[in-house]
């Protein structure tokens, strides 16, 4: 048992072992429920949540030191009564802190919390630093354990590991450098929450607010409200009037006080939102904020309601697409040529959707009105009965023989009437793809395909063109992960094909591959009858293309012969079309939004093109789901060019200068170091991972200024780097200095990598926050003593 957590694990013992001893009726001569003493008011971990609201006037930033207890937070939420201000968090009751005390030390200013405490900030980029002392509060003793984390747009930035009551204080000085949203959280460290009183002593940023640099929210959205029906929660409010208004943000809680968790993780820009997925049969707690363009939020609006519970003792109507396409609600066709003589091709014309009656009472379906090119066929005699647990299969027929108004894209509806009391119209979006003919350039292009098709509202290239020649470039909502790892390790990863437009007749074969490999097992095949189709079949069954798979460890993706890593994919075609380096992207990844907008958590969409055709990346589209990108991992100087090594922890690391000899830096002449290769030997202090710190790089030879420079393809946005050192040259401070700049800012002035390690032949891991921007990272080290050096870089996701 750790030192530090005795008073919470017999406290939940011997809670536990009364209650099992009340459940015999066995009191063995105690008191059934005691209240915790006055005396120790701690103890028991019992919760008192408090949330607070947003100042209708916020206090805003100023020039310099600001302290977070003189600002006014966008969010506030406790598990122990209110937050203090420059008090601890003492009980229940609001100001009923003491002095701020870590350890010996008392602090003037700070905010006492409690575990299960999250504080939001509104910072818009104006500020440079977060900084902070803390700990446990000195009121609780040698009692307590809790996790300071600090997070910037949602990135965490820092984390303070377990704490306890007697860990020395610690200190926070962490960049937030463009950060919009300062969040600062404390967990219970994974035990309860009894005696976990937080500081956040000293608590402050720094800021450099520009000269008329926007900092007044709008106003809160007027005269919300709430309207429950059998389908969600309906909120409608007001249109704010402000001229910079960017949108509006929906956030549900289970009670009044408790948590609230963002809805629309991208703003709305209706005064609109219908909550589909909230919980039956209990109230459900609305705030809705409004956000500007330069990301200051309203104070929240609030509204409640309770969506009713279904009503089983009539008929109810579900409806089940047989497609298993990736909206319920939605069936997705495609055709080739006329009806009369179409090319012998495979083609998703037709689809099933099922009518099942989950009520305890008759169900009738009086009405299938159809709006498009589409029929039901066979057709259905109307109206027609279901029984309670009966189905009836609707089939649809895509019937174009030409272009929709609008291209190649028609649209049209299914409704669904019925007896159904609750739903008695459901409306099923139809949309269907037609070309002339197979191949031939009358292929649809992607986005007709995810947008118009499926309904997506994923960006591709927004104002250009998705053909980059295989440039390694992000456009749109692409992130560039070569590598992937899954999010819930206990399900496995999902995988349906949407498309298929290739050479007709061709079998397209998706395979996972383990990091460091260049191949693996196939997921799935579709059939090469299909090869020019939404929805193709699985080869060898009339089964729709899907399929799922359990990598135990960091993987990639391959389709045929085209990798998600581009360092694996023959490169020269892209050159001779006109591809500048790095190139070879030919499996590219999307973030899923969908209908509304709305990222799909842990879902991507995989496009690709095989080399050198035409790069219009519509050969083959999959929807993937229970994944995220896995950490880029680059050993700096690693030799051969493509080497790559495995750590103590089983990660795969791959040299800084790829298999076709590409360098992620500049010069490319910038040696490989040591000289005579690494010292398989040498034993790195501070480390279990010395491979990585034996090379690094950074001598440029007589090139002046003395630098060295990294761009590596990246998606922009707010990113996490640890960048690793270690000075195998010097074991003297002052021999080696050098700036790392990150993206234009300063971020390691002055470094010297023994003073700070403490020696030579020792490891140094500096974490830093960067935005970027271009399309990709920008890192230069530039040094005023001797030349720079790097041992890795580590792009942490």
């Amino acid at each position: 048992m750790r030192k530090g957590r005795q008073d919470k694990r017999p406290a939940r013992w011997a809670r536990g072992m009364a209650l099992a001893l009340l459940g015999t009726g066995l009191l063995i001569g105690c008191k059934p429920s005691d209240p915790p003493k006055p005396t120790d008011p701690y103890a028991g971990g019992q919760s008192y949540p408090w949330t607070g609201k947003a100042d209708a006037s916020p206090r805003p930033l100023t020039q310099g030191r600001n302290y977070l207890s003189d600002l006014s937070y966008s969010s506030a939420s406790n598990a122990w009564g209110p937050i203090e201000l420059d008090k601890s968090n003492g009980s229940q009751l609001p100001g009923d802190g003491q002095a701020l005390k870590i350890g010996t030390q008392t602090f003037a200013k700070g905010i006492g919390v409690h575990a299960g405490s999250t504080l939001t900030y509104t910072l818009n980029g104006n500020c440079s630093t977060f900084s902070a002392t803390v700990g446990i509060d000195a009121e609780v003793g040698a009692r307590g354990s809790v996790v300071f984390q600090v997070y910037g747009d949602d990135t965490l930035l820092a984390a303070s590991g377990t704490m306890t009551g007697v860990s020395a204080a610690k200190v926070f000085s962490v960049s937030v450098k463009g950060v919009k949203e300062l969040k600062l959280v404390v967990t219970d460290a994974g035990d309860g929450i009894a005696y976990d009183h937080a500081d956040w002593a000293d608590a402050q940023v720094s800021c450099e607010v520009l000269p008329g640099a926007d900092v007044t929210p709008p106003v809160a959205p007027k005269s919300l409200t709430a309207t429950a029906s059998s389908g969600g929660i309906a909120l409608d409010w007001a249109d704010n009037s402000e001229a910079d208004l960017a949108g509006y943000r929906v956030s549900r809680s289970t009670s009044v006080g408790g948590t609230f968790t963002v809805l629309t993780t991208t703003l709305l820009t209706v005064s609109a939102y219908t909550d589909a997925a909230a919980p039956q049969g209990v109230p459900s707690y609305y705030q809705v904020v409004a956000v500007d363009k330069s990301g200051n939020a309203s104070a929240p609006s609030s509204a409640s309601a309770t969506r009713p519970q279904p009503n089983t003792s009539l008929g109810r109507a579900k409806l089940q697409s047989l497609d298993g396409g990736p909206f319920a609600d939605r069936l997705v066709f495609s055709r080739i040529g006329s009806l009369v003589s179409p090319p012998s091709n495979g083609v998703h014309d037709r689809a099933t959707l099922r009518i099942t009656n989950t009520g305890s009472g008759a169900l009738q379906v009086t009405g299938l009105p159809i709006t498009g090119a589409w029929e039901v066929d066979p057709k259905l005699t109307l109206p027609l009965d279901l029984a309670p647990g009966k189905t009836q299969d609707v089939q649809v027929v895509f019937k174009a023989q030409g272009t929709s108004p609008v291209g190649k894209v028609h649209s049209g509806t299914l409704t669904v009437e019925s007896s159904d009391a609750a739903a008695p119209k459901q409306v099923i979006q139809l949309a269907g793809v037609w070309q002339g003919q197979s191949e031939s350039g009358q292929e649809p292009s992607l986005e007709e395909i995810v947008e118009g098709g499926f309904g997506f509202q994923t960006k591709f290239a927004p104002g250009g063109d998705v053909n980059q020649e295989g440039r390694v470039a992000p456009q749109g909502d692409e992130v560039i992960a070569p590598y992937w790892q899954r999010i819930d390790a206990a399900a496995p990863v999902t995988v349906q094909q949407l498309a298929a437009y290739h050479t007709q007749g061709d079998a397209a074969t998706l395979k996972w591959f383990t990091k460091g490999d260049t191949d693996g097992p196939a997921i799935l095949t579709q059939a090469g009858i299909d090869g020019q189709s939404v929805l193709p079949r699985k080869n060898g069954t009339n089964d729709p293309a899907v399929a799922t798979f359990s990598p135990a460890t960091t993987f990639g993706f391959r389709v045929d012969s085209e990798n998600s890593d581009a360092t694996l994919n023959d490169q020269n075609a892209d050159r001779g079309n006109g591809c500048v380096d790095p190139c070879g992207q030919h499996v590219r990844f999307f973030k899923a939004r969908d209908r509304a907008g709305q990222i799909m958590p842990g879902t991507y969409l995989l496009i690709m093109d095989y080399s050198g055709i035409n790069y219009d990346y519509n050969d083959n589209v999959y929807l993937i789901g229970n994944l995220k990108p896995a950490s880029i991992l680059i050993d700096v100087g690693l030799t051969p060019a493509g080497g790559q090594f495995t750590d103590p922890q089983g990660n795969v690391w791959f040299s800084d200068r790829d298999r076709n000899n590409y360098a992620l830096f500049t010069p490319n002449t910038a040696k490989n170091e040591p000289d005579g290769g690494p010292n398989t030997a040498l034993d790195i202090l501070g480390t279990t991972n010395d491979t990585l710190y034996r090379t690094y790089r950074g001598n440029v030879g007589s090139l002046t200024p003395r630098a060295i420079n990294f761009d590596i393809p990246l998606e922009n946005g707010p990113q996490t780097l640890r960048l690793h050192f270690a000075d195998l040259a010097h074991t003297t401070a002052g021999k080696r200095v050098f700036d790392v700049v990150a993206e234009g800012q300063n971020v390691l002035p002055n470094l010297d990598i023994v003073q700070q390690a403490g020696n030579g032949n020792t490891a140094l891991v500096k974490t830093v926050n960067v935005q970027v921007t271009g399309g990709a990272l920008n890192l230069t080290l530039s040094a005023s003593v001797d030349y720079p050096s790097i041992a890795g870089i580590e792009i942490v996701r």
